[in-house]
């Protein structure tokens, strides 16, 4: 390890020790030391970054390796308070960025004390749960221009690994009426996403809610032996972030056999590693791995599924962290 970086880890744990020891008599003044705290962790990670960098660069990923190692069995259990990075951790729905911890995002409302609020404020605060925020936003942007656009059609949508459904609901919240235009059909392989999504959606009658597997509907040579409907929209947030080039291209090949003549699909993808400046503490702490790519790679997993580059237009959240393909409906 880097002496730096070692004495500023060694600088970070003394410093820990004096504010949690105060918040421990003192639980509620933990606005007194946020700023504090997120400088000194941001530092550290900001450093890890460098050192990641430089050494890939010379390729020296075995030094990369080795500080991994070092940090995940030694340094790690320091990082691990407060709720949000515990359950990142612990995943005890099986996988990372469950609708939990979605859901948990978007609400952005802590509600411990003393220590463990610095770091459930420094999770939220972070540059990608920021971004997730950001995605919703924008979807619900774009899925609510799309309907209004469209007043006259009944419309079919489709959600594929939708979570807890959050941006739909807050769309519905916002006009109730959009739900008579279209049909909703919500997709995810989680009984419990499913399950929490419809107890939040269940006075709307046109969301279905259906249990099936992205990578079943990707791996099948016809996706209509699954799904039977055509869309008019497809969008999925945060599903392509799990997935590497070869799945991601059938997948999006499966999605143009669904779609409509015209219709639409929307895609988000974490742009290339480097542009989420929480990448070490997703990975290194919580356990919490992405796959990232850049523009070019994004494009051409479309491309290889059989969309034009003439047909994708791409976009990106607020901070540059994600990306969004959004295909043009004419084919």
């Amino acid at each position: 390890m880097e002496i730096p970086l070692r004495n500023k880890i060694k600088l970070y744990v003394k410093k820990a020790q004096e504010i949690e020891e105060f918040l421990s008599k003192d639980p509620n003044t933990w606005g007194k030391f946020q700023n504090e705290f997120n400088s000194e962790v941001n530092g550290i990670f900001c450093d890890i970054m460098d050192f990641e960098k430089i050494n890939l660069a010379a390729n020296r990923e075995d030094r990369v390796y080795r500080l991994k190692q070092l940090f995940v069995n030694r340094i790690r259990k320091i990082f691990v308070k407060g709720v949000y990075i515990d359950w990142s951790l612990r995943k005890p729905f099986g996988y990372a960025g469950d609708f939990k911890i979605i859901e948990d995002i978007y609400e952005n409302n802590p509600i411990t004390v003393g220590f463990d609020r610095l770091f459930d404020n420094y999770f939220q605060m972070s540059a990608i749960s920021i971004a997730v925020r950001n995605r919703k936003e924008d979807f619900k942007r774009l899925i609510t221009s799309f309907i209004c656009n469209r007043r006259n059609f009944k419309l079919n949508i489709m959600n594929l690994a939708c979570g807890p459904c959050r941006e739909l609901r807050e769309i519905l919240f916002s006009d109730a009426s959009l739900c008579e235009i279209a049909t909703f059909d919500c997709y995810d392989n989680d009984e419990r996403a499913l399950e929490y999504a419809k107890s939040k959606l269940d006075k709307y009658s046109n969301i279905n809610f259906i249990k099936e597997n992205a990578i079943r509907i990707a791996l099948k040579k016809n996706p209509n032996s699954i799904i039977s409907r055509k869309y008019d929209l497809i969008y999925a947030t945060g599903l392509l972030d799990y997935f590497n080039e070869k799945v991601a291209i059938r997948l999006i090949r499966s999605f143009r056999n669904l779609l409509k003549p015209e219709g639409v699909l929307a895609i988000s993808n974490v742009r290339d590693k480097y542009s989420n400046p929480s990448v070490h503490f997703m990975e290194w702490v919580g356990d919490w791995y992405l796959v990232y790519r850049d523009e070019d790679s994004f494009r051409k997993i479309f491309i290889e599924a059989g969309f034009k580059e003439s047909e994708l237009k791409i976009q990106y959240e607020q901070q540059g962290i994600m990306q969004y393909i959004i295909t043009s409906g004419k084919r």
